[in-house]
């Protein structure tokens, strides 16, 4: 492989990146106890791009490596042919020779699949044992081992080998002619061994399910309500990191602007790769940029954006690590990694003991956000009377303006997590895994509205 990046990288003049990934991936899906996949997938992707002074990008994208050399050379070309309005410039960088790879003792590639199915099945067993009511549920396992080499013309080489394993979990409950659901994930870095020992998963996904069947609507009013950490991780992912990734050019989106207030002193926010052992954990980005710790809100105010080569240069920024590429042959664009809302102060007992009625939310089914306007979907929700957390309840989605959203945040908790669910990252294209991490979380007086069926 360094023999034909070494070729290759002799191919173009200019700036010279050459990205060569290869991915081994499993999937088995149950629907009930009927098994619906189960595949082995071997993949190969590259990515040439050229950069010659005075012009602008040209990208190739191919799937057998022998095509790199040729791929170079046809970049090169359609590098010439273009004239951007501005030239482009691109941040720069400390060349780095990186050669990682995670402990493989128990490669998931070596696990014969029927083992992998025969996991499942146990796991898929457990759940629909755990109550009569459930009449549906998708069980997923999967597993990933992906290996980048990375060069360029300044001298980055980069060669990473790293392996995932995860799990997911839908139940759906039914009686009396309703039907609730629940859901779970877990992914980890490492083998066949990281999703070992998860029967209680299972079984808990469909007793959320059960419980949520005869949970009453939550009254419509005004609030104080109490995020878990994975619930907090989930909208500050969606509101605040993903507002603060400088877009590519010609590709004009949202930014929220260096200076903006958005909430409180106690609210600050940023995206880690560096934090260790987590799946989304980088040494260098898919452009070979060394990736750094970025605050992104501090004491309430924007103070940094997520960057690329390029947008760094366009914005007079350094490069912060975060130019990500989301498949085999996609061109890198500035993309979080480890988003994290910064642990405040307190035990998070403390933040319920203190409402005397409110909500209480765990996790989201989902976040979006339309301009400024969130959308929250909680996953399961409880009355809090008197501090302390009652009845389960079915809660409406939340719509709020983003600035009155986290300008009624009261308390951020000490509790600080890191999130351990095969989360991604929601935005147009393939899905990108993400992770988050949080506190409890306090906001006062959000208007959470009626349930309607």
């Amino acid at each position: 492989m360094r023999e034909l990046l070494a070729r290759a990288l002799a191919a173009g003049s200019g700036y010279v990146e050459l990205r060569l990934r290869r991915r081994w991936s499993t999937a088995v899906v149950f629907r009930k106890s009927r098994l619906e996949v189960a595949t082995e997938y071997h993949a190969f992707g590259g990515v040439a791009r050229c950069l010659v002074p005075g012009h602008g990008w040209g990208a190739v994208a191919f799937s057998d490596p022998e095509r790199a050399v040729a791929a170079v050379q046809r970049a090169h070309e359609l590098s010439l042919e273009t004239r951007p309005d501005r030239p482009i410039e691109l941040a720069p960088v400390p060349i780095r020779q990186v050669d990682q790879s995670d402990d493989l003792s128990d490669d998931p590639r070596l696990v014969a699949l029927p083992d992998k199915r025969t996991l499942l099945e146990g796991l898929t067993a457990e759940l629909l044992a755990a109550d009569r009511r459930i009449v549906d549920s998708r069980t997923s396992y999967g597993d990933t081992v992906v290996e980048t080499w990375l060069a360029t013309s300044e001298g980055v080489q980069l060669h990473d080998l790293r392996s995932e394993a995860s799990l997911g979990a839908l139940a759906v409950a039914g009686e009396d002619g309703g039907q609730e659901r629940a859901l779970e994930s877990v992914a980890a870095r490492g083998g066949w061994g990281a999703v070992a020992g998860r029967e209680a998963l299972f079984r808990d996904v469909a007793e959320r399910a059960v419980a949520r069947l005869h949970a009453p609507p939550i009254t419509a009013g005004r609030y104080p309500v109490i995020f878990d950490p994975r619930a907090t991780g989930a909208l500050v992912l969606q509101a605040i990191t993903n507002l603060c990734r400088s877009p590519a050019r010609g590709l004009e989106r949202e930014l929220l602007p260096l200076g903006q207030r958005l909430g409180p002193e106690s609210l600050s926010v940023g995206d880690d790769p560096t934090a260790p052992g987590l799946r989304t954990s980088l040494v260098l980005d898919d452009e070979g940029t060394p990736v750094q710790h970025t605050p992104l809100v501090r004491n309430g105010v924007v103070v940094g954006h997520l960057h690329t080569r390029e947008t760094a240069a366009r914005a007079g920024a350094p490069a912060t690590g975060n130019g990500l590429a989301p498949t085999l042959r996609s061109i890198p664009a500035a993309r979080p990694t480890n988003s994290y809302v910064a642990k405040g102060q307190g035990h998070p007992a403390d933040l319920i003991r203190e409402v005397p009625l409110g909500v209480y939310i765990a996790d989201v089914l989902g976040v979006s956000i339309e301009g400024h306007q969130v959308t929250l979907s909680p996953a399961a929700a409880w009355m809090i009377r008197d501090g302390v957390r009652a009845e389960m309840v079915k809660c409406a989605p939340l719509t709020t303006d983003l600035f009155a959203l986290f300008g009624r945040l009261e308390r951020v908790a000490g509790d600080f997590a890191w999130d351990p669910s095969a989360a991604t990252l929601h935005e147009a294209g393939p899905l990108r895994p993400i992770t988050t991490g949080a506190p409890h979380t306090r906001f006062v007086d959000l208007d959470l509205g009626a349930l309607h069926a």
